[in-house]
């Protein structure tokens, strides 16, 4: 009898503490800061993103990601997250239009490997 119950009790146990440790890594929509204002813009040979954020903590950064095909993205950059000096946070992202169209993008991540995609638009 003592046999069945260690592993059956092992099992509960184990499950038990995987459930309590993921829960604490998955942030909901709620967790992330504000993202507003957001705009993709071509300014003379540049593309411009540029957003703001609010409620923000140093555990958020930003990448620049970008596609030839939409599917496939590569990071272009990273952009360093609640650093601001007011109360709300001011991004900017520059780069020199390609020849082809390109899908650019903004992903929000934590700091935990959680992240969402803020925008996407092609140019």
């Amino acid at each position: 009898m003592k046999t069945k119950f260690v592993p059956l009790f092992a099992s509960i146990l184990f499950l038990l503490l995987c459930i309590q440790g993921t829960a604490g890594t998955i942030s909901t929509q709620n967790d992330w800061p504000k993202v507003f204002d957001v705009q993709f813009e071509q300014k003379g040979s540049s593309i411009v993103l540029q957003w703001k954020a609010v409620e923000e903590s140093t555990d958020i950064s930003y990448e620049i990601e970008t596609s030839t095909d939409g599917k496939q993205f590569k990071t272009a950059a990273i952009v360093l997250g609640g650093f601001a000096t007011g109360d709300h946070y001011s991004y900017a992202y520059k780069v020199k239009q390609a020849s082809t169209k390109i899908f650019y993008r903004i992903k929000q991540t934590n700091n935990d490997g959680t992240y969402r995609i803020v925008s996407e638009q092609l140019f």
